[in-house]
């Protein structure tokens, strides 16, 4: 594990730069004031330590063994545009260009960009908002451990666009209704990406509330969700058709505003998906329970608790079929006015791939602690560790990842 003096000194001096510099900055100019946009530069640095860097079993022979460990520094300029806040549309622009600098393995370099536009309007009873983004993805996951590619070379690289639309109409006190649609897609790069799906998803989910009281509102709704795979793995050529698979879900749901120190929301319901045969693999319907929950109970005014839990299915890498449970816990506690804790105690998903041969299931766990320092308001320093492990059925694909980063954000 040598790491190179130069490189350490390189990080320490540029997060050091980071504070010293904010400590004096002026506010920037405004040249778009006279039109009423805000503008925010933020800049961030760190310094990570990651033990797997590809998500290696290292249990394979020493000829297949591709698990090493790097030490990995970051840089990640951007900029926020708001038009319009406080007023009755409001539109937010986010750019941001990361670049990923590794020590011992520099061929893993990478530049990526993530472009976000937010537009919200209050019309009437009406609040109509839309999200349009391209993100540029790095990382490897568990579904990507196939029987054709059971270790990996290189992280995977991979585009996602999303749009989406939402439409909230607020009939009266008591009844209100909620609309959307959705389109997200990725598309594996290079030659590693030849072995994955790239994947086109729809969905339309719709909700009916009833408001029960102000701090509590049930609801009845309805989710469909379509995937159209392009399958690059079996035929080896791009873009061939992959197994179209739908899933329709009938929910019932709760919000909640303020209730007993509780606010979030909940879901329970029915889904139904269906996935095309293809070849000689013949098609498959599975029913299941399915729920959603993300509820925070603020058990002082210092800390706070986090449950999130979900049910559903979702498409692997590769095109699998999986049926996903899981579950999460975290806490955030402020110590102070400039300090910040936050900790996930666990997060838990167990991974069923439907009609896999051999079968496969996944039981990945997650824990972690963040603490946040903010000496100013445009300063914020982090330190942070991770623990990542994925136990898999499938031969090659279980592994263990910890993480340990500084960082230094200014955002002004």
């Amino acid at each position: 594990m040598k790491f190179s003096s130069k490189s350490l000194l390189s990080a320490c001096a540029l997060l050091a730069l980071a504070g010293s510099a904010s400590v004096s900055a002026a506010p920037l100019p405004a040249p778009f004031n006279e039109y009423g946009v805000d503008a925010t530069v933020n800049f961030t640095a760190s310094a990570a330590y990651n033990s797997n860097v590809l998500s290696a079993p290292g249990t394979l022979t020493p000829a297949g063994n591709t698990k090493f460990d790097d030490y990995i520094f970051t840089f990640a300029p951007g900029l926020t545009l708001d038009w319009g806040k406080n007023a009755l549309t409001d539109v937010t622009f986010n750019f941001t260009e990361t670049f990923y600098r590794y020590d011992k393995h520099p061929s893993l370099n990478a530049e990526l960009s993530n472009v976000a536009l937010d537009v919200n309007r209050q019309q009437g009873a009406f609040d109509l908002s839309t999200h349009a983004s391209y993100v540029q993805n790095y990382n490897n996951t568990p579904s990507a451990f196939t029987a054709t590619s059971p270790t990996l070379t290189s992280i995977i690289r991979f585009d996602t666009i999303t749009a989406s639309g939402d439409v909230k109409y607020t009939m009266s006190d008591k009844f209100n209704f909620d609309l959307g649609a959705s389109f997200t897609q990725n598309h594996y790069l290079y030659t590693v990406g030849k072995a994955y799906q790239d994947t086109d998803t729809y969905t339309l989910p719709a909700t009916a509330y009833y408001v029960y009281t102000p701090e509590l509102s049930f609801g009845l709704g309805y989710t469909y969700s379509q995937t159209d795979p392009k399958n690059n793995q079996l035929t080896g050529a791009a873009f061939s058709p992959g197994r179209d698979r739908d899933t329709h879900t009938v929910s019932l749901n709760a919000l909640l505003t303020k209730w007993q120190k509780l606010t979030g929301s909940a879901n329970v319901g029915v889904s139904r998906n269906s996935i095309d045969g293809i070849g000689p693999v013949a098609g498959l319907t599975t029913t299941t329970v399915s729920y959603g929950l993300d509820l925070t109970y603020a058990y002082s005014e210092k800390l706070a608790f986090n449950l999130t839990g979900s049910r559903n299915f979702s498409t692997g890498s590769a095109g699998q079929n999986i049926e996903a449970t899981g579950g999460g816990l975290g806490a955030a506690y402020t110590l102070s006015d400039t300090i910040g804790i936050k900790a996930t105690l666990i997060n838990f998903t167990r991974s069923e791939y439907l009609q896999q041969v051999p079968s496969r299931t996944d039981d990945a766990y997650s824990s972690g602690i963040t603490v946040n320092w903010s000496p100013l308001d445009y300063l914020t320093f982090s330190a942070a560790y991770t623990y990542f492990m994925n136990s898999s059925t499938a031969v090659g694909a279980t592994y263990n990842v910890n993480q340990v980063s500084i960082s230094g954000t200014i955002h002004y």
